[in-house]
């Protein structure tokens, strides 16, 4: 600077003039305004630093200059805001052009070639009074606080100003007399944007507002500080936006700076097109017209929360502003007093540079590098990430061929045979669930015993595998797909430069070229292990509507950690086999999709079917030795259930006099009679009003506490090496003897050792109060779940608390519920964990629940935790809308659906319609739906022109309230 000193500055603003680059305008406290030259003095004083040519605009009363602002189209016309005095405008506009010859250096005067014609259209000159300078053009706002200026980037008329801390006020300066656009809005600083220069941001308190000055008085979007909490923003209370500037190389880049800040915080706008195409008239009647599909663009938060909706109609363009990304600079170790973004001189940079200085003075130039923002995963598996100029594609899978169609897939039976399900065969015989290997129920197989369920969303890009990664050739290839480099100055400024320094070892430029490809080969894996990928695989497989056998086989081999998906579709075969054959409907029940929960506490009947004469009634007698047939027996159609359950959806007519219409214990009285007519053995001391539910429950959960089914299991969890596990069950039944002659016989020391806890343990001799402690410690330090749940319940005798072993199976922690509990504690347990895997999203808890509005409840947490729509799809279309309707049920199965189209499997998309299509067929044949249940939506609707209303209303309503 100049060695002359320049008291109490207010602001300052600097001038676009083409002939000189280091000219800017000063405004006082006086309001007085200089133009000064920074370089003036060092050529006028052969390089000594002193007193250069300076201009200066004077007024009339002294009072603060608040802003100041050039025009960038004319540089000759400068605008000052003033404070308010009376009797004298706060806003004037100055011709500088006079003052170029006085600012002009001796040894390099202004030539004939740098003086530019000015731009039309002129500011029009205003009467302001004889005596006034011949450089003021105009003066406004007699009465009003300037607060902030700026000139539109294209225009030499139009300017924006900040009055009052109430209002935006646009002018238009060609004629000194035309009105003003008003918008109320608190205005502290205007930032405008040269790469589109209708945008305008306003800041004001701790809130920045988008404009479009062809749409005020509606802005198009507005945010604070509360915005970028994602990003790990903390707005502080009371915080005030203090400077706001857009970049010039990068379009819809905003820099914002709070008052007090140690930082800068970036904010990208992004402009888009809203979803809905409604114009003018055409949408004032939006309740007859069909909704339109909402889009991440035209949400609420796009606009801001007042005056956005008003203003529809008014616009012509439907595009709006949105937030696509923030980021901000390192936190300073001072508070900041400024920033100015640097012009970026190499296009596509990936770069961004700020200048900030702090309260202190202290300048510090920042480099901030962008992210790669720019990520796209494709509905067919491909990760694409971009920054820049490069971009590098993950495939997640590889074609080597068509896919197979669904005709042509090999489904697997219980009896091991594979056979395609081809057109126009016949349908497949009843499936009847066998025993796996390693099965741990007599009837039922079940998962190993596993830890505690993962609550991370287990297919997602975000959970990141704990296994090694594996080099194969296929992975290889694909990870060196198409790779565009990026500018050598942002490789440089990256840390990417080619060019190694001298002596620098040739192994370090190996290590690193190998830790690149490692971990491109992990990125390249966790696409592969995406959730997308695998309803893929599944898809591909025959994983659909109709054989939950299959289903059950395929999600066996997931490679993902276990979540009871197999165990659950192993489930649904065994309970429909057990409820629904040869029909689900007895006694006004329909126990098809009921769970456990349903079972013990009851769920609503039937509506009573009307007197029909040609009703079929089956006595009772009748109905209890006829349901003993086969399941091949019951599905003699040649057409194949659409289920894969025969009798799911069918119904036996009843004749609405039955008597026992409504009587539940008869009704699971008549199930049991299909499958095992003895009764249940309990403990002599439980005492319980459900003895036919429990002994339902415990056949849905495939346990058999009969004496010879439990030896048998016993037999073969020893030959497995479960020893623990044949030990805890010959505690539970009491079989003290023969659970430490099991131990005894394993090869496992610790089991030697456990023998005597055991043996100390046991009922009947004396406990003393130390033996008590030291097995409660000892519970917490063992890692194998059964020797825990065996001596919790040996030392507390409490079966609620056996039950807290999560690591358990829950199907066999429903077995001991089942089996020991009170039934007012085995409500209270039921309703508990019914809560608890609501909150986890354990898709294994619609064992309690079944296909019921709590289960779909589970399944969306499920969705939520997992990604999986494709099970909630496939679950939720036995029963929606079928037996109730629910909107995430539409949801599910149309994301689904478009998901299966992305994948190119129309085929099987269509085989999916066809399945759900029958069981929609079957529940109208049953009364469950009318019979003008619309299966599709239709795709012409004649309507209005002008109202937009149906043709035809009435038939439009009946189908809704028959919905």
């Amino acid at each position: 600077m100049p060695n002359f000193t320049i008291y109490y500055i207010q602001c300052f603003a600097w001038s676009p003039h083409p002939a000189f680059d280091d000219l800017f305008a000063v405004g006082l406290v006086s309001g007085r305004v200089e133009l000064i030259r920074l370089e003036a003095t060092r050529v006028v004083r052969n390089n000594v630093v002193s007193t250069g040519p300076v201009a200066t605009l004077s007024v009339r009363n002294s009072r603060s200059c608040n802003a100041l602002a050039f025009c960038h189209v004319d540089p000759n016309y400068l605008a000052v805001g003033l404070d308010k005095v009376r009797g004298d405008p706060s806003l004037t506009i100055w011709d500088v052009q006079s003052c170029i010859p006085t600012l002009s250096l001796p040894k390099a005067s202004v030539s004939s070639g740098d003086v530019v014609s000015r731009p039309q259209p002129r500011i029009a000159r205003a009467e302001v009074g004889p005596r006034a300078d011949a450089r003021l053009l105009q003066q406004h706002a007699p009465t009003e606080v300037v607060s902030a200026l700026s000139f539109l980037p294209q225009s030499t008329h139009l300017l924006l100003a900040g009055m009052s801390a109430r209002w935006l006020r646009l002018f238009d300066l060609r004629s000194p007399t035309s009105a003003a656009t008003n918008v109320a809005s608190k205005v502290t600083g205007i930032a405008t944007n040269t790469m589109d220069p209708h945008q305008v941001a306003c800041c004001g308190d701790a809130t920045v507002t988008i404009w479009d000055i062809r749409r005020l008085p509606h802005p198009l979007l507005t945010f604070t500080e509360k915005d970028a909490v994602a990003d790990g923003a903390r707005p502080r209370p009371g915080s005030v936006v203090q400077h706001i500037e857009f970049s010039s190389s990068r379009r819809g880049m905003l820099a914002v700076m709070e008052k007090d800040s140690s930082y800068v915080r970036f904010w990208d706008l992004k402009r888009a097109n809203t979803a809905d195409g409604s114009d003018g008239e055409r949408s004032r009647d939006s309740s007859q017209s069909r909704a339109p599909r909402r889009s991440w663009t035209n949400l609420p938060w796009t606009a801001s929360t007042y005056g956005a909706r008003q203003g529809v109609l008014e616009l012509q363009d439907p595009s709006t502003v949105v937030l696509a990304d923030t980021r901000k600079t390192k936190n300073f170790s001072r508070p900041l007093a400024s920033f100015a973004l640097v012009p970026n001189t190499h296009p596509f940079s990936l770069t961004s540079e700020v200048m900030v200085v702090n309260k202190e003075g202290d300048l510090e130039l920042y480099v901030l590098h962008d992210t790669p923002k720019h990520t796209a995963w494709s509905s067919r598996g491909d990760l694409a990430i971009a920054v820049g100029l490069s971009h590098k594609i993950f495939s997640g899978f590889q074609e080597k061929g068509p896919p197979p169609q669904p005709w042509d897939i090999p489904v697997n039976h219980v009896d091991n045979e594979s056979m395609p399900r081809g057109r126009g065969k016949p349908g497949n015989p009843a499936l009847a669930l066998g025993k796996r290997e390693g099965s741990g129920h007599p009837t039922l197989s079940t998962s190993s015993v596993r830890g505690g369920l993962s609550k991370s969303r287990t297919y997602s890009p975000a959970s990141f595998r704990h296994y090694p990664l594996e080099t194969s050739t296929t992975r290889t290839e694909m990870s060196s797909r198409v790779e565009l480099s990026v500018e050598r100055s942002s490789q440089r400024r990256l840390g990417e430069d080619s060019v190694k320094p001298k002596g620098q070892p040739a192994h370090e430029e190996k290590s690193s070229s190998r830790s690149r490809r490692s971990a491109s080969r992990a990125i390249q894996q966790i696409v592969e292990d995406d959730i997308s990928i695998t309803m893929r695989k599944r898809a591909i497989r025959g994983y659909t509507i109709g054989n939950a056998a299959h289903n059950a086989e395929l999600t066996r081999d997931d490679q993902s950690p276990p979540n009871g998906l197999s165990d659950l579709w192993a489930w649904i075969r065994h309970s429909q086999e057990v409820l629904c054959v040869p029909t689900p409907r007895i006694l006004g029940y329909d126990f098809s999709n009921q769970g456990l929960q349903g079972i013990w506490d009851g769920f609503p009947t039937l509506p009573r079917p009307a007197e029909n004469k040609s009703s079929v009634s089956l006595p009772m007698e009748l109905l209890s030795t006829s349901f003993g047939t086969t399941a091949a027996d019951s599905n003699t159609s040649s057409t194949p259930s659409p289920t894969g359950f025969p009798g799911l959806l069918r119904t036996f007519s009843q004749s609405s006099d039955d008597l026992s219409y409504g009587d539940l214990d008869a009704a699971v009285g008549i199930l049991l009679s299909r499958q095992d007519p003895e009764p249940l053995l309990l403990s002599p001391s439980l005492q319980t009003s459900k003895l036919r539910q429990r002994q339902c429950a415990l056949q849905l959960c495939g346990w058999s506490m009969k004496d010879d089914a439990l030896s048998a299991e016993i037999k073969k969890w020893e030959k497995e090496g479960q020893h623990s596990r044949a030990a805890c069950w010959l505690v539970f039944t009491d079989q003290y003897t023969k659970a430490l002659e099991l131990l005894m016989r394993s090869e496992d020391e610790t089991h030697h050792l456990m023998t005597g806890t055991l043996a100390a343990l046991i009922p009947g001799g004396p406990k003393s109060g130390e033996l008590r402690e030291h097995s409660e410690r000892l519970i917490v330090r063992l890692q194998d779940p059964y020797f825990r749940a065996m001596l919790t319940q040996l030392t507390s005798r409490d079966w609620s608390e056996v039950l807290e072993e999560e690591a358990l199976p829950l199907r066999e922690r429903l077995a001991i519920a089942f089996q020991f509990l009170e039934d007012k504690a085995l409500s209270l347990y039921l309703h508990r964990t019914v809560e608890r895997v609501f909150t986890r999203g354990d898709i294994e808890g619609l064992i309690i629940t079944g296909l019921t509005p709590s289960g779909m409840d589970i399944l969306q947490n499920y969705v939520d935790r997992t990604g999986d729509v494709q099970t909630a799809a496939i679950l939720s279309s036995y029963t929606c809308p079928a037996r109730f309707r629910d909107v995430r049920a539409d949801r599910w199965l149309e994301a689904y659906r478009d998901l299966l189209d992305g994948f190119k499997l129309f085929h099987h998309r269509v085989d999916l319609d066809i399945a759900r299509g029958q069981i929609l067929q079957e529940a109208v044949q049953n009364g469950d739906l009318p019979p003008t249940f619309e299966w599709a939506p239709r795709h012409i609707l004649i309507r209005c022109n002008y109202c937009s209303k149906p043709m035809n209303p009435a038939v439009t309503d009946a189908l809704i309230n028959d919905l």
